[in-house]
């Protein structure tokens, strides 16, 4: 027997209600939940999959008739019979331009007539057309006032205002590093160049005769906002749209030998880019920390947190104030802050180095200053700004010896039109001075060996002797050369030698020194000058045996400022230099060693305190040795000449 459906589900319904252990109750509510009439053909436009009974509604053509245009916002793609008068094309037409403000992403019909473009406008409220109501900014639309005009073109402002320097800022060179100055040039003068008012100006001295060091900066990253220069309180002036101003490009900070630093580049506002700073900050008084704390109980450092720092490793700065400004670019033209140092009572300081910038625990650079000065034509003064850098690491810029150099940097603000004038002087080394011979060794040395003996004694090298202008130390240097002949064989034989010193900027003094020997016995001493009768030697005296020499070398001729032959023995060709004493006619004689003239004398006029160098031509003379007489109003001078083959 056929059961309907019905009755199979009752009876399989009243077998759960038997077993279930909470009784009838709790069947009869099972049954309430599960009986669902509706459509149960799967093919039928109605279908209801949760239905548990066929009522007998199952439609089979309504879901076959709909709209079949596709530009229809109801377009229905699976109707096989067209039912256009249902149509419809409202809901879905609207805005499609992705760049409008009322896009709209449901949109599949384009109405072009409906987008709207006026959340964009000029959102930098320093421009002409700045535009409040503008949600979405667009500083491309914006347009700003010419300089020095207002936004309706009437003049404004001090036009080209700059201030002046009345000095002359020629690079100029000294020969020591000591000469190199570090103090202001009296002559300097500044003035606005509309009024010919003076202005004060201000001067700091870069000392490059050490190592000059260099760092990139860049916004210190830590917890909450960041900016690399922070003015805060500008915002709630309406001066700007935020109180951090990040680099364009990296901060440069220059540290010099004599404590001076300098931080300079640019920076621009985190929201709106047009409102740019020019950045020019100088710091003075570097010091460790360690010193600076030891010096004051109340001196500190700041340090982030979780971030400590080491005072033998970290220097402290105070902010220059005649030297430390912020000057307006771009939207911020002809604005102007001067900074200064905070706190007042410098119980803190700019700090630098690992974990300084009090924002992180890198290597940087950080510190408080105040400001005032004149923004968007506004007065303006506030308590609280910062620096919080990072940098990278130190680019040491190595200062050699004889190319240092200082730099007088001066600056002057005119306040009426906030323009800043910088300007330099640099004086550089230039040494060009040789290191002096100052030794009291003789030039020429002219060597006889004692009878017994084959060759004659050389004499030690000299000391070195030499004298630099800038009382820097020298590399010396010594060679020896033998000129001719042979040092061991007894024959005759000419040494040279050479004494150099060299200073750092590649001068180079040298001392020339000669040591000759004829090849002969040392002669019996002849004195020349005793034995003179009426400008002739005397031909008997010189023949007398005066006394005979002990040493194992003759004579070693005066100190150089002393007459001297050169090169002394020398084949038959010489010079004789001396410094005439006196100006007038100077007679040069040369005699045998019998006091007999050897040469026609020379006659010379000579002007007093110069360097006379006449050549001696002996090419006839044979070998021996010869007295050349220098005779003046002075007096007379006698030197010996060893002539060889």
């Amino acid at each position: 027997m056929k059961f309907p459906l019905r009755i199979i589900l009752l009876l399989t319904l009243g077998a759960a209600m038997t077993l279930h252990p909470f009784g009838a109750k709790a069947s009869s509510s099972l049954l309430r939940m599960n009986l669902v009439d509706g459509c149960m053909d799967e093919i039928a436009c109605n279908f209801d999959p949760t239905a548990t009974t066929d009522d007998g509604s199952c439609d089979y053509f309504s879901c076959l008739i709909g709209c079949m245009d596709s530009m229809a916002c109801n377009f229905n793609a699976a109707a096989l019979y067209p039912n256009n008068g249902t149509c419809e094309y409202q809901s879905c037409f609207g805005c499609m331009d992705i760049s409008a403000c009322n896009f709209d992403d449901t949109a599949t019909i384009l109405n072009e007539n409906a987008c709207d473009y006026t959340c964009f406008g000029c959102s930098d409220f320093t421009a002409c057309n700045f535009d409040s109501n503008a949600t979405l900014p667009n500083l491309a639309a914006c347009f700003y006032a010419t300089p020095d005009f207002d936004c309706e073109g009437n003049p404004t402002g001090c036009g080209g205002c700059e201030p002046l320097f009345i000095a002359d800022f020629t690079d100029e060179a000294v020969e020591c590093s000591e000469q190199l100055p570090l103090t202001s040039l009296d002559t300097v003068v500044a003035v606005g160049s509309c009024t010919g008012d003076t202005l004060p100006h201000a001067m700091f001295a870069a000392d490059m005769r050490d190592d000059v060091v260099i760092n990139a900066g860049f916004t210190g990253v830590g917890t909450g906002t960041d900016g690399a220069i922070r003015i805060l309180g500008l915002t709630s002036l309406g001066l700007s749209e935020s109180d951090y101003f990040i680099e364009t490009v990296p901060l440069i900070l220059t540290r010099f030998s004599n404590g001076v630093a300098t931080l300079t580049g640019e920076v621009a506002n985190a929201v709106n880019p047009l409102l740019t700073w020019s950045v020019h900050l100088t710091f003075e008084d570097a010091q460790t920390a360690s010193t600076w704390l030891d010096a004051d109980p109340s001196h500190g450092l700041v340090a982030a947190n979780g971030c400590s720092m080491d005072p033998d490793n970290v220097l402290v700065y105070r902010l220059k104030a005649d030297q430390s400004f912020l000057i307006g670019k771009d939207s911020y033209l002809n604005s102007y802050l001067k900074l200064s140092h905070m706190p007042f009572n410098e119980n803190k300081r700019f700090q630098l180095g690992q974990g300084a910038n009090s924002s992180n625990c890198a290597y940087g650079f950080g510190g408080w200053f105040a400001w005032e000065g004149q923004v968007l034509d506004t007065p303006v003064v506030g308590m609280t700004g910062d620096v919080v850098i990072d940098l990278s690491s130190d680019g040491v810029n190595v200062v050699p010896c004889g190319s240092e150099s200082t730099a007088l940097f001066y600056s002057v603000l005119n306040p009426d039109c906030g323009q800043l004038t910088e300007a330099a002087q640099v004086f550089n080394r230039l040494d060009m001075s040789a290191p002096v011979w100052t030794g009291d060794c003789a030039v020429e040395i002219t060597l006889c060996a004692n009878e017994s003996d084959v060759s004659p004694s050389i004499p030690s090298p000299c000391e070195m002797a030499f004298e630099d202008a800038c009382n820097e130390p020298l590399l010396f240097s010594f060679t020896e050369t033998l000129v001719t002949g042979d040092t061991l064989d007894g024959g005759a034989f000419v040494l040279e030698r050479t004494y150099s010193a060299e200073d750092c900027s590649g001068n180079t003094g040298v001392f020339m020194q000669t040591i000759a020997f004829a090849g002969e016995t040392c002669p019996e001493q002849i004195d020349l000058v005793a034995q003179e009768t009426h400008g002739f030697f005397n031909h008997n005296a010189l023949g007398s045996n005066v006394s005979s020499m002990g040493a194992d070398w003759m004579i070693e001729s005066a100190p150089s400022s002393a007459p001297f032959v050169h090169p002394n023995p020398s084949k038959g060709t010489a010079w004789l230099n001396w410094t005439s004493q006196r100006s007038g006619q100077t007679t040069l004689e040369v005699f045998h060693a019998d006091g007999s003239m050897a040469l026609s004398p020379i006659l010379l006029q000579v002007t007093s305190n110069e360097h006379q160098r006449v050549q001696l031509l002996g090419t006839t003379l044979p070998a021996g040795i010869y007295f050349v007489r220098i005779l003046s109003s002075a007096g007379k001078q006698v030197v010996p000449w060893v002539v060889i083959d």
